[in-house]
């Protein structure tokens, strides 16, 4: 029995001295947290769900509206919710037969505008998920106390594996929707909105590696998209592509700028490959093929990059740019020679 009670009474003290800790550390936190790089704002990353059925309410059509509620539940709805099938299958039909009974324009262009909504809000809250698992100097400090306080049961368990998992569910549902609208002729547009997510692609490289891997995925997809807009562009001579807000090459610029980073250090960590064999060699001669079609300034801006961050992480050899670069560098050596003569 005096063991017992010298047992509990350490147990007490211990957490009362656990407190007391933490309550010093909050506060050396608090003095010290203008010094360290500020975490990204929640209010920036806000989305409510039904966001893009509420704002487009006034102004679409019925089938418009009743296309983003089903889109929008599509994204609220866990994987593990019974009902997620049913509205992913009634989302994935009301598109379909759109196409079926409208080739070109009419019901098309109520796809377009309900996923180009639906896209984007996706991608916000995608990138809210993916900040919430990642943590900076203060989160490490508070959690290596409250590991502590868990560990006596002082405090619940919260794992992040949950915020992971929504993680992965709402990269998926980008690349499913981003397939959508290439079926209805607006891929360029996810291309345009998925370069544009430099947050996203920042906060991306200290993710967990699953949620790398998916967002690899998406990018591969996006990737070739903006190849092929950019191809097309050349075609028609520079002219607009399908009445985007930016051109071709400033498009495929910021996504390099902004996913090329990503490709370069993701994987670490996971034990199977995340393309194949096939697929690296593909987006290979596409990465290839978008700085090729740059200017001298933007190939020596997004070549550096790539060596940057490929030499950065050494458990990736891919993409393996090292060919390219040997070349564009003996091509500009052959003009600086040109020049001097």
């Amino acid at each position: 029995m005096p063991l017992l009670l010298r047992s509990a009474n350490c147990r007490i003290l211990l957490r009362f001295l656990l407190f007391w800790i933490s309550l010093i550390l909050r506060i050396v936190l608090l003095i010290v947290s203008p010094l360290l790089p500020p975490p990204p704002s929640s209010s920036s990353f806000s989305c409510n769900p039904s966001c893009s059925a509420i704002s487009s309410s006034s102004s679409s059509s019925t089938p418009v509206r009743a296309l983003l509620h089903v889109l929008s539940l599509v994204s609220v709805l866990p994987v593990s919710s019974r009902k997620y099938g049913l509205v992913r299958s009634l989302a994935d039909r009301l598109l379909d037969e759109n196409l079926l009974l409208s080739p070109v324009g009419g019901l098309r262009s109520v796809n377009r505008v309900a996923l180009s909504d639906a896209f984007a809000c996706t991608i916000r809250r995608l990138e809210a998920a993916v900040a919430s698992t990642t943590f900076g100097p203060a989160d490490l400090i508070s959690g290596v106390v409250w590991s502590s306080l868990r560990w006596i049961g002082a405090a619940e368990e919260e794992s992040g594996a949950g915020k992971a998992a929504l993680a992965e569910k709402l990269a998926a549902e980008v690349l499913w929707l981003a397939q959508k609208m290439a079926d209805c002729g607006s891929a360029s547009e996810a291309a345009v909105r998925w370069a544009a997510a430099s947050g996203l692609g920042r906060i991306a490289l200290s993710a967990d590696p699953r949620i790398q891997v998916a967002l690899v995925r998406v990018s591969v997809f996006m990737f070739k998209q903006a190849h092929r807009l950019q191809a097309e562009w050349c075609e028609e001579g520079g002219d607009a592509c399908d009445g985007l807000l930016v051109s071709a090459p400033q498009c495929c610029v910021s996504m390099l700028r902004t996913w090329l980073p990503l490709l370069c250090r993701a994987g670490s960590g996971v034990g199977i490959p995340i393309l194949e064999v096939v697929e690296r060699a593909e987006m290979l001669r596409v990465l290839e093929g978008m700085v090729e079609m740059l200017d001298r300034e933007q190939q020596e801006e997004i070549l550096a990059l790539w060596l940057h961050h490929f030499t950065l992480c050494p458990e990736s050899d891919w993409p393996n740019l090292e060919s390219y670069y040997a070349g564009w560098y003996a091509e500009s050596r052959k003009l600086v020679l040109q020049s001097s003569l």
